[in-house]
């Protein structure tokens, strides 16, 4: 599992193009400081590793911003370890360069070295915060080896450093905590921003009893759904369906109980749907489903198979066995009915027959049954 909130690794991402050009030019500047000093070859080596770091700082990053779009969690958290090794290479090769000063400078180019550290520490805060952990294997990484070199030295002005070294740890410890609680608080305040966009939307097109779509989302997406089969020329059809003497289990056995048949109706029914149906609860008992690419006789079909599973299915409710049966009416897109509101009005005409006519059956319009 990936040890951070992805979004930091996005972050983090998005600062390593600027973190690596820096760090490049600082190093372009030690080595126009320290050329007359270390010998060239040395340099030169010491200058193709810090390219080689860059170059994998940028490859490290592309293969975050993979894990990131394939949600590989663990290849993120893999990647993260690589990420904190190649930190402290990256330490590592700045405290050769203040060795490099040591051994071929005179002084106080040690301290040249010295304020380089910090800067690229202090700078590393705001691009690197975002992985705390990495940040501060880095932090000790850098500055541990440069307390060691001022005390080795031993000099008053030394030893002056190191005391405000030490002053400085805290402060800059700080300083990455709170970019990190910065970060993650805004990431966090705009996950929880987006949830709740998300949840109105859910519930601006849902029914909160059933978790089916609502009435009139279910009129705004047939629009389109019918706009794109009359185009294309393709088979669309209607049902409409009303559970039967439905007041009679709400006077019999409470609203609640009635609210069950309708939970469990609408998962009975759910089994039978299709990838492309579109099914709703347009009110109360009834419920209308969109079958996409399904003539007049394919819906009859899938009617009946639902008017039967309905019929079949004993529920259960609170030690009470209740049955319940369905009507259908069937409406299909055609040179009469152009809209969703023509199959609707029709495809309810044909339910009322349906009940009229006994109830627990299904109508279509005679010219095509």
């Amino acid at each position: 599992m990936a040890t951070v909130h992805p979004k930091l690794i996005e972050s983090l991402v998005e600062q390593t193009p600027r973190a690596m050009i820096a760090m490049l030019i600082v190093s372009c500047a030690y080595f126009g400081i320290f050329i007359k000093f270390v010998p060239f070859s040395v340099l030169i080596i010491w200058f193709i590793f810090q390219i080689l770091l860059a170059w994998y700082r940028f490859y490290n990053a592309r293969t975050f911003r993979k894990c990131l779009a394939q949600k590989a969690e663990k290849k993120l958290a893999k990647h993260e370890k690589y990420f904190m090794l190649s930190n402290v290479f990256q330490a590592f090769m700045w405290t050769i360069s203040s060795i490099l000063s040591i051994v071929y400078a005179p002084q106080p180019y040690e301290l040249v070295s010295l304020i380089m550290s910090i800067g690229i520490i202090t700078a590393a805060a705001l691009s690197m915060s975002s992985l705390y952990k990495a940040y501060l294997v880095f932090f000790f990484s850098m500055i541990i080896p440069q307390i060691i070199i001022m005390l080795n030295y031993g000099q008053h002005q030394h030893i002056g450093l190191v005391v405000l070294i030490l002053i400085y740890i805290p402060a800059t410890i700080l300083l990455s905590r709170a970019i990190y609680n910065s970060r993650l608080s805004s990431i966090e305040a705009h996950d929880e921003l987006q949830d709740n966009v998300d949840e109105l939307h859910r519930l601006s097109i849902m029914d909160n009893l059933t978790n089916i779509y609502n009435r009139r989302y279910f009129f705004e997406i047939s629009k389109k759904l019918i706009a794109t089969a009359s185009r294309d020329n393709s088979a669309v059809s209607l049902l409409m369906l009303d559970v039967d003497f439905f007041k009679h289990v709400n006077d019999n056995y409470g609203h609640q109980a009635g609210d069950f048949i309708l939970v469990e109706l609408v998962k009975e029914l759910g089994t039978i749907m299709r990838k492309g149906d579109v099914f709703a609860r347009i009110g109360g008992e009834e419920f209308t489903v969109l079958l996409n690419n399904t003539a007049l006789e394919g819906a009859k079909v899938i009617a009946e198979k639902m008017r039967v599973t309905i019929e079949n299915k004993m529920f259960n409710y609170s030690c009470h066995s209740i049955d319940i049966t369905i009507s259908i009416g069937i409406s299909e897109l055609n040179t009469e009915n152009t809209s969703i509101e023509d199959l609707y009005k029709q495809a309810d005409k044909q339910l009322y027959i349906a009940k009229k006519s006994g109830r627990n059956k299904v109508s279509i319009s005679r010219n095509a049954a």
